[in-house]
């Protein structure tokens, strides 16, 4: 009778096979996943923007979308009764958002600290319900440990655009 299965020396063969194989693939895999976690906090910030222009024009009222902190560490979304850019007790909010793991989001001046949208979907600085100085600018959203990004363009009209940065970019 014939024994059927592996010899020691045809095991250890395809167990470093496979161990060359993860080697050269799990840090394209992990490469992939950062890509990944980008590209969904970017769409999320972009999301939160969206909903609060749409709410803006809904309620023909001043919506406002709030950094907690840092951008990365969340936002909320509320309609602005006193045009302040602050959420005040009695503003309840309509959205927020947790914290985003693995990026860094930057922004530039106007952006600092929120965004917020008249009635008529313009993206204008706190002042009253349909005055204030254009709001315009940009959020960089970058892995933490590098790599490529993107970045969302908020127009003086309200429309919000993505673009992508390279690793030296970011």
């Amino acid at each position: 009778m014939k024994a059927r299965g592996l010899t020691l020396i045809e095991l250890l063969i395809t167990l470093s096979i496979l161990g060359i194989l993860l080697a050269i693939g799990i840090p394209s895999f992990q490469q992939q996943l950062e890509s990944s976690r980008t590209r969904s906090a970017a769409d999320m910030l972009m999301g939160a923007i969206n909903l609060t222009r749409g709410k803006a024009v809904a309620t023909n009222r001043r919506a406002t979308m709030r950094k907690l902190g840092e951008w990365q560490s969340g936002w909320e979304v509320f309609i602005d009764r006193d045009f302040d850019g602050e959420r005040d007790t009695d503003e309840p909010p309509i959205a927020t958002s947790s914290a985003l793991t693995g990026v860094t989001v930057t922004t530039n001046g106007p952006l600092a600290n929120y965004v917020s949208f008249i009635g008529t979907g313009e993206s204008r600085l706190a002042g009253t319900v349909s005055n204030g100085g254009f709001q315009a600018g940009s959020f960089t959203i970058c892995p933490e440990t590098g790599g490529n990004g993107y970045q969302l363009i908020l127009s003086r009209g309200g429309r919000v655009r993505i673009d992508t940065l390279s690793a030296a970019d970011c």
